[in-house]
């Protein structure tokens, strides 16, 4: 059970009340059961080892096709570190998700590409990416992607092949480590743990087994955000891990078919079938149903009802239009490999963040920003509109969601609509597109209004 205390100037804190699993009940059913944290994130590993031993042994829904090796990885094996180049091999790997940060990190060039082949020194790599490897490591895998190193960054063609892989790449690894609160790669995430994440004794006795037990209180950790990978614009609490804000994590995670956050206080696991965490929470079964957690994300993904598919994209792209970007025009490079799992389970023809079938009605978009420059999408999608910087949420609307909940007819036909790309891969970047639409019209009115928390509809007149 919880404890929820506020100070003088309104600020909630809450304290855990519990009985170890491994231990005696309590006479009383309000008090639950939950599992000690490690002093440290390193003496967690054997704790997640053993979760992927058991996603692998028990669920099928997310039971590895024995996926290939990515065009490159990181050699772990041994004492020392190299890009290695696959030939497609069937091993297992590991992927991070991390956060580049404002420091740079070792990243591999046309000019470094020979020198990665033959050696990755130790000390060239961030404390992050020292613990991926570490962890890599004690889970006894061999191989290790991690995209700074894996793809090379001045070379455009392999950049754009590579980034457009990411579908497969994070979808094929058997763990996706997530090193959700380290701002950047110096950070690191095998680290001792707080002080409060202990717990004391402050009551004991004997149930009506003749059992001891002991109850204890710790620090509560709030898991309202953990798992859910797409919150609803009115929820006002959100996670603040830096690698949740960010873009490329946003699809990292939900493409992950094993998904391990390295938080602060805790390991917190997502699978296509469960939702885990280290003292126990989230395996309750009220966590369990969370609305949008990889289970229902996956089992939405695969529904024949094209309303379900493009609900769920217009809830995507709610969640993903805030989410931070180094360089903007990454806007549906980020967003690619969703895009192709989409397209997979039937959505049809994508078009720079849109769908074909579900036009009309997805123009009915409104975004708080700026119209991005230089020029990433056609004016029609609600990628060309830079919602970042202003960390206000977007509204994409589909068929099935609030306009259409009432009876909607559609008096508007697209004619015309297609997109132009410089590259082979059509959910990345495009250079140009055309949209043509007929209908009836109105005459409207536009009335000037005041400024609303710093935003200003284009339609307001001066």
């Amino acid at each position: 059970m919880g404890l929820a205390s506020s100070d003088d100037e309104g600020w909630y804190s809450w304290d855990e009340i519990f009985t170890e699993v491994s231990a005696a009940k309590s006479p009383w059913s309000v008090i639950g059961q939950a599992t000690e944290r490690k002093e440290s994130a390193l003496e967690s590993i054997p704790v997640l080892k053993g979760w992927i031993e058991t996603c692998r042994a028990s669920h099928p829904q997310c039971s590895m096709r024995n996926p290939n090796l990515p065009t490159r990885v990181i050699d772990v094996d041994g004492d020392t570190l190299s890009l290695y180049i696959s030939r497609h091999e069937k091993e297992p790997y590991a992927a991070l998700s991390h956060c580049w940060g404002k420091q740079l990190v070792i990243q591999t060039h046309k000019s470094s590409f020979e020198d990665r082949i033959l050696d990755i020194p130790w000390g060239s790599l961030s404390s992050t990416f020292q613990d991926t490897v570490t962890t890599t490591r004690l889970l006894g895998l061999k191989y290790l992607w991690i995209d700074s190193l894996c793809i090379i960054q001045d070379d455009a063609e392999d950049w754009a092949r590579e980034s457009g892989s990411m579908a497969s790449i994070y979808d094929g690894a058997q763990i996706v480590i997530a090193a959700s609160d380290s701002s950047d790669g110096h950070d690191g995430f095998l680290k001792d743990r707080p002080s409060t994440n202990g717990s004391k004794t402050i009551f004991g006795g004997t149930n009506a087994d003749g059992e001891p037990y002991k109850i204890k209180v710790r620090q509560g950790d709030d898991h309202r955000w953990y798992g859910n990978l797409l919150p609803p614009r009115s929820q006002v609490v959100r996670d603040s891990s830096p690698l949740f804000n960010r873009g490329w994590a946003f699809q990292e995670r939900l493409l992950a078919t094993r998904y391990v956050q390295f938080r602060s206080q805790e390991l917190v696991w997502e699978c296509r079938t469960s939702l885990w965490c280290e003292c126990g929470t989230l395996s309750r079964p009220s966590q369990q149903r969370m609305p949008a957690s990889k289970k229902t994300f996956y089992n939405s993904l695969r529904s024949q009802d094209h309303q379900v598919l493009f609900s769920l994209w217009s809830r995507i792209v709610n969640t993903y239009a805030s989410k931070a970007l180094t360089n903007g025009g990454d806007i549906l490079p980020a967003l690619s490999g969703l895009a192709k799992r989409f397209r997979e389970s039937g959505a049809g023809d994508y078009l720079a963040g849109l769908w074909r079938e579900d036009l009309p009605l997805s123009l009915l978009w409104e975004a708080h920003g700026t119209r991005a420059t230089p020029y990433r999408a056609p004016s029609w999608s609600w990628a060309s509109i830079d919602t970042s910087t202003t960390g206000s949420s977007l509204i994409a609307e589909s068929s099935s969601d609030s306009k259409a909940s009432a009876r909607t007819e559609i008096l508007a036909t697209v004619n015309i609509v297609g997109c132009e790309s410089g590259i082979a891969d059509s959910t990345g970047r495009v250079t140009a597109g055309r949209l043509t639409i007929t209908g009836q019209t109105v005459d409207i009115v536009a009335m000037a209004r005041e400024m609303i928390n710093g935003y200003e509809s284009p339609f307001d007149c001066k």
